[in-house]
């Protein structure tokens, strides 16, 4: 994997401590849900990403267009002509008020909106299938299904023109995937280590070991080519 981010050292950092932070919020959340058990990185990484979807969707159009990173990857949720005139005809014959149209002005957190852009920008990570090919509909794919949305939804998203849809076992496979990709380049790239409940810095012990693996590593693979090239 190449270098993703283009931080300085020091912007590196900021980074680094801003998703520490992150995924803190995201161990609150998880608790404050009454959820039961311990959280595990995937559990945690999985609510900033159902969180930053539901920022997005509060964001007025101005302000989403402003985050720009975000809009390659978030699918979109707006209703078709033919789906919003089966909504309002369904509510007219059950005798329900014709539908109100009118949007409530939400005013999104600046928090919110930082930790959005953060957590977004780790899609970065994500490579999957047909030597990347795919990725962009993984990531589709994921930002749907993380926002709640349905099978038939996630469906359309990942391949507009399939009729069968996405069994939950398909869904699951797709979330399993790109979270997976996502934690190995948090650990690759940001130097943390997973531990039962998020992550942790390497100390310098082991800094050190990990740099002398690598370089070993190195050293067998330029002796394996050698003696391939002899």
């Amino acid at each position: 994997m190449g270098r993703l981010f283009l931080d300085t050292p020091a912007d590196k950092e900021k980074r680094i401590d801003r998703f520490i932070e992150h995924m803190r919020h995201a161990e609150g959340v998880f608790f404050a849900s009454n959820k039961r058990g311990l959280p595990t990185p995937r559990d945690l990484l999985w609510l900033l990403f159902a969180d930053a979807v539901d920022t997005q969707r509060q964001m007025q159009n101005v302000e989403r267009r402003m985050v720009s990173r975000v809009g390659s990857a978030m699918p979109s949720s707006r209703e078709t002509e033919g789906e919003a005139f089966i909504r309002e005809r369904s509510r007219l014959e059950d005798g329900m008020a014709q539908y109100d149209t009118s949007e409530v002005r939400i005013v999104v957190h600046q928090s919110a909106a930082d930790r959005m852009v953060d957590i977004m920008d780790l899609l970065r990570f994500v490579r999957a299938g047909r030597q990347g090919q795919d990725a962009l509909r993984y990531k589709r794919t994921f930002l749907a299904h993380a926002g709640g949305n349905g099978a038939e939804f996630c469906t359309r998203v990942w391949d507009k023109h399939r009729v069968d849809i996405m069994s939950r076992q398909s869904l699951h496979d797709i979330k399993s995937r790109v979270l997976g990709q996502i934690l190995a380049g948090i650990e690759q790239e940001f130097g943390l280590v997973r531990t039962s409940r998020g992550f942790r810095r390497l100390t310098v012990r082991e800094i050190e070991r990990r740099r002398k693996e690598r370089k070993r590593e190195e050293n067998r693979r330029r002796r394996e080519a050698q003696e391939n090239a002899g």
